[in-house]
């Protein structure tokens, strides 16, 4: 509960103080101390109270015209990732999604000019899928980076338009039969931690630079697909020992 509560208020701070990256904390946390595919769907409503928090902290700020587009096209996306959740073996998932983290770690950045509607409908769609699929979406917020808005507006609009993916992907879980109240205790501590972290981000100017940041985020990326990683091919190396 402890680690749990840490890395959940660790990665609000993160995503109010520096718009992306906290996720990846929270997630490197939970594929720790669980199942990988409960971690997956355990992620969407864990990280719920930073995300609340986050839409109620930059409500002025948020772009509609891009959630509206989004939240379109993830109704389509997120039915073709609860299939392939379902239907892709644990240690199949563990060895693509540790693929999927390498290649957002070190995959060059480049320019693509994203408009608020067509564009972001496509967006809606693969994050959906992926997100679904992986717990990590990974697709939404290099999007948002490339368009002309601020950091602030970056952090309300990214949060609001996950909100209504996570309830999408949380219901979808919940009717595949995921026991969510068996995890009761965890969810109301990830959620109060994660409002903490958010406010306590937003009033804090960010502590390093964002180079130095994202240097540090691809290391931490790199070395969580590498355990990631471990655990899909580990039963296979024990079968043939």
């Amino acid at each position: 509960m402890l680690l749990l509560a840490g890395a959940s208020f660790a990665a609000a701070f993160i995503s109010a103080c520096f718009s992306v990256g906290g996720g990846y904390v929270l997630f490197g946390a939970t594929t720790w101390m669980l199942p990988l595919q409960s971690a997956i769907a355990l992620q969407s409503v864990l990280s719920f109270g930073s995300l609340f928090s986050r839409t109620h902290a930059f409500w002025a700020e948020i772009e509609w015209s891009i959630v509206r587009s989004f939240t379109t096209g993830s109704l389509v996306g997120v039915t073709g990732g609860l299939w392939a959740f379902r239907h892709i073996p644990s240690s199949a998932l563990a060895i693509l999604l540790a693929a999927l983290l390498w290649l957002l770690a070190w995959m060059p950045s480049f320019r693509v000019r994203m408009s608020s509607g067509q564009s972001f409908f496509i967006v809606g769609i693969l994050h959906a899928v992926v997100g679904t699929l992986f717990g990590l979406g990974a697709i939404l917020q290099p999007a948002l980076l490339r368009t002309a808005l601020s950091r602030t507006a970056i952090v309300g609009t990214f949060a609001t338009c996950i909100i209504v993916l996570e309830l999408l992907r949380t219901s979808g879980y919940a009717a595949g039969g995921f026991p969510y109240g068996q995890y009761w205790r965890e969810i109301a501590v990830a959620t109060l931690t994660g409002f903490g972290g958010t406010y306590l981000g937003k009033r804090v100017p960010p502590p390093i630079s964002d180079a130095t940041f994202r240097q540090a985020m691809r290391i931490f990326v790199t070395l969580l697909g590498a355990s990631i990683l471990y655990r899909g091919v580990a039963p296979w190396i024990r079968s043939t020992a």
